[in-house]
């Protein structure tokens, strides 16, 4: 079964039926409907287990300053402090989101700063940072320029280390259109794996390396490890009391359930160059 195959006609339009819900066929914002209608704070594919994963690969330590770039709410600005010990600059182009990472941001913020800033325009020195994160931000944004931004603002030997919604498979015209529609917008600029790793290659960076991963449906241990007790009820609560917010979740979960090998996210690692 192909997701293209889940296109239907309903009162003369597009829809997307999943099981028993029918969906609207227009782009969908996984990240809004995450942070705005369910109230979560891991917003990038993957959540926590992804950024962890990310971050093993990496030459942290308590010595480096790292720039945590479209922080959203600066989740892993502060597993990185935490963990690590580095120094944290988390931005965001959003000021609603560092506005709301400033709220959680209380117990760390002698180790993470933050600032509202667009990657495409940093107000930073070159040679800043010795590794620079990004989660879900490269498909929102001028791939080619941000990346030679974060060059610039990355030490000699730095990393760029990002994780990025990624296509398993070429992607047909209504694959991408459903997928869309019912995951993330984000896939609208997706890439497959070896087109990311072509793209970091040109804007300079070398030592590029890639781990793909499949979107799963999130378990509630996972949800509460991420969220923790509290605002795991208050998502719960939401759920339960929403029908239109029910109905999309069971969706999304029926949609990870049935397709595999279409789509799901990427680990990217590189280099800046020394001398």
């Amino acid at each position: 079964m192909n997701p293209a195959d889940l296109l239907v006609q309903s009162d003369g339009e597009d829809k997307i039926r999943v099981g028993g819900y029918l969906l609207p066929a227009e782009d969908f914002s996984m990240t809004n409907f995450m942070r705005f209608d369910l109230g979560m704070s891991w917003l990038h594919p993957g959540g926590m287990r992804s950024t962890e994963n990310l971050l093993a690969q990496l030459r942290l330590n308590r010595n480096m300053r790292v720039l945590d770039l479209g922080c959203g709410v600066a989740s892993a600005a502060r597993i990185i402090a935490k963990r690590y010990g580095c120094e944290v600059v988390a931005i965001d182009r959003d000021s609603s989101m560092i506005a709301a990472a400033a709220a959680y941001n209380r117990a760390y913020s002698d180790q993470v700063s933050l600032l509202t800033m667009d990657g495409l325009n940093m107000d930073f020195a070159d040679n800043s940072f010795d590794c620079v994160i990004l989660q879900s931000v490269l498909c929102f944004n001028d791939k080619q320029k941000l990346l030679q931004e974060i060059r610039r603002v990355l030490r000699p030997g730095g990393q760029i280390a990002a994780n990025e919604s990624t296509w398993l498979q070429p992607p047909t015209g209504k694959t991408a259109m459903v997928t869309r529609a019912t995951i993330c917008e984000s896939f609208q600029n997706a890439l497959e794996s070896n087109q990311w790793i072509a793209i970091l290659l040109d804007a300079g960076f070398t030592n590029v390396k890639s781990k793909t991963c499949e979107f799963t449906a999130m378990s509630p241990y996972q949800m509460l490890r991420e969220e923790g007790l509290l605002n795991t009820i208050r998502i719960m609560s939401r759920v339960m009391l929403n029908p239109e917010l029910n109905t999309r979740l069971r969706a999304v979960s029926s949609y990870f359930s049935i397709f595999h090998g279409f789509f799901g996210y990427g680990l990217y690692i590189g280099s800046k160059p020394k001398p």
